[in-house]
């Protein structure tokens, strides 16, 4: 890599710094606007571009693949180590260079149109979760100023708001009402739009063969079929199983030196939503496991790992296996059958 052409791209949304190198010699370094950039990835030779994975990244990055060029989408906290002198966008191209010609260095996955799709559209259904969870809280919390308590439900507090905003004998002002009520409304359209994009991700799951064997897995529901489908694409970004769960932040942290490994705590900066998605349905797993007679093979070693260890224990060590199982699914192309265990 240190021979080839490398082109090293600092995004941002209107002002791009293009960084051109030939083997190790710089031969240009400066601004271009979208179009400049564009026209530069058109006329360069194959050469490797190298890009921060941040906004607007998967769209060069499949525009440049387009063009002939080989990718590598860099981690920005990976890239920030190799910066010299202050934080300008010269230095961040050369650093984003020199980031990329590291041997150990590892590109963040480019997603195809369809994988980006899939994502977005979870992140909007996430999205509106928590707006409706927000929204709630904060007519809670103004409530309670009041002295009206509601009870910890979702039901509840969709049953409670109307009579509240209706009844004339509390003490709430009618200027409080109002803005409250626009809050409320606003929180119903977000319970809709739940609803409407979780059909949405459902309906995908039952037509995506993928999918579908994924929510064969303990504790894999659609949303998370859809995540790891899009996480692990045709599963060439990793080597191996335990490299995509290590990237899905559901493997323990190691520090290792002088020939001793000390394995360490769970990262909680690695895997975002489908680390949670993961964690959440494998606990759902295991707390309902604790309540009945395990009938698998994996349902006996969730038992024992669930007295040795705990819940939360056993729910990530559950979390991590079932990420190397859909590795192996999705790049075997099998489908997934739990052991029954023998009489």
């Amino acid at each position: 890599m240190a021979h080839c052409n490398l082109v090293a791209i600092d995004l941002a949304k209107n002002t791009f710094q293009a960084a051109q190198f030939k083997g190790n010699k710089l031969m240009s370094n400066k601004s271009v606007n979208r179009q400049t950039l564009l026209e530069l990835l058109v006329k360069a030779k194959p050469s490797v571009v190298a890009m921060e994975a941040c906004a607007s990244a998967q769209h060069f990055a499949r525009t440049a693949q387009s063009f002939g060029h080989d990718v590598i989408l860099l981690d920005p906290l990976f890239v920030k180590a190799f910066r010299q002198g202050q934080k300008t966008d010269a230095n961040d191209a050369i650093a984003i260079a020199v980031a990329s010609r590291v041997p150990n260095v590892r590109s963040c996955k480019i997603l195809t149109i369809e994988e980006q799709a899939l994502q977005s559209l979870s992140k909007v259904r996430a999205l509106a979760d928590k707006q409706k969870i927000q929204l709630s809280n904060q007519i809670r919390g103004l409530l309670l100023e009041f002295g009206i308590v509601i009870n910890q439900s979702e039901a509840a507090f969709k049953a409670a708001i109307p009579d509240i905003l209706e009844d004339a004998e509390n003490t709430l002002p009618l200027e409080l009402k109002h803005a409250l009520a626009l809050s409320y409304s606003l929180y119903k359209q977000q319970c809709d739009n739940k609803v409407e994009l979780q059909k949405q991700i459902e309906c995908i799951a039952k037509q995506n063969d993928g999918c579908q064997r994924l929510m064969a897995l303990e504790g894999v529901g659609p949303i998370t079929a859809i995540e790891v489908l899009s996480f692990l694409g045709n599963t060439t970004q990793f080597n191996d199983g335990r490299s995509a769960a290590a990237c899905a932040g559901v493997t323990p942290l190691q520090h290792s030196t002088g020939g001793k490994a000390k394995i360490g705590r769970i990262p909680k900066r690695r895997g975002g939503a489908l680390r949670r998605n993961l964690f959440l349905g494998a606990r759902s797993v295991v707390s309902k496991l604790k309540n009945r007679e395990a009938t698998t093979e994996k349902e006996r070693w969730i038992k024992n790992l669930l007295i040795r260890k705990g819940v939360k224990c056993a729910a990530i060590a559950l979390a991590n296996k079932t990420m190397r199982t859909a590795y192996a699914l999705l790049k075997n192309g099998t489908s997934y059958e739990a052991r029954l265990l023998t009489a």
